[in-house]
């Protein structure tokens, strides 16, 4: 078995995402409280996009939340030689997020979003940054190698580490997270009274 990226490296790559994710949810908050109206109008979009999952039994509705993300984690790792997949990931999503905070938390309260968030947000999201973060690793190799300081090969075992990284923590963990959404936050949002 391939040996894990260097923990150093993890740690600096997602540390990277977790502060473009960070500065795209306030810019997607503030964007919502100067522009309200279009807020509402982005959210319902969105909330509409997902009303088929509603319609599911809920051991269906965790596998969709599961497979929804461990796809797109995936292949933001993947393609992350295209380093402008990871980052863009990391930003829309920061950005929309903001959008979507700003309108539940208008709405139903800053409470409100807090939990319908945390509970598996607090596994979720280190486990997208982390994705993102070795895409944008293996996008910065990528860079290496066209100026020659690196070789194909390189690149190929680090490729190799990051999914082997993914299957043994990244995976479970996102798996974790959906069962924890689907089953543990609609209890706290029931037990706090918003639902």
């Amino acid at each position: 078995m391939p040996a894990m990226p260097a923990k150093h490296t993890i740690a600096k790559y997602t540390a990277v995402t977790t502060i473009l994710f960070a500065i795209s949810f306030v810019s997607g908050y503030a964007y919502a409280v100067l522009n309200p109206a279009e807020a509402t109008e982005i959210t319902q979009e969105l909330t509409a996009g997902f009303e088929w999952i509603t319609e599911l039994n809920p051991l269906a509705i965790m596998l969709a939340i599961f497979l929804n993300n461990a796809v797109k984690s995936l292949i933001v790792i993947l393609l992350g030689v295209f380093i402008v997949i990871p980052i863009g990931f990391i930003v829309f999503n920061g950005y929309i997020l903001g959008i979507v905070a700003y309108e539940y938390g208008r709405t139903m309260g800053h409470g409100y979003v807090a939990a319908a968030i945390i509970p598996h947000g607090v596994i979720e999201l280190p486990m997208i940054f982390m994705s993102a973060a070795l895409g944008t690793h293996l996008g910065v190799m990528g860079f290496s190698r066209l100026r020659g300081n690196i070789s194909s090969g390189a690149i190929l075992s680090e490729l190799r580490r990051s999914v082997s990284f993914y299957f043994r923590w990244i995976l479970p963990l996102l798996f974790v997270a959906s069962v924890i959404e689907t089953f543990v936050t609609p209890i706290v949002l029931y037990l706090l009274g918003w639902a």
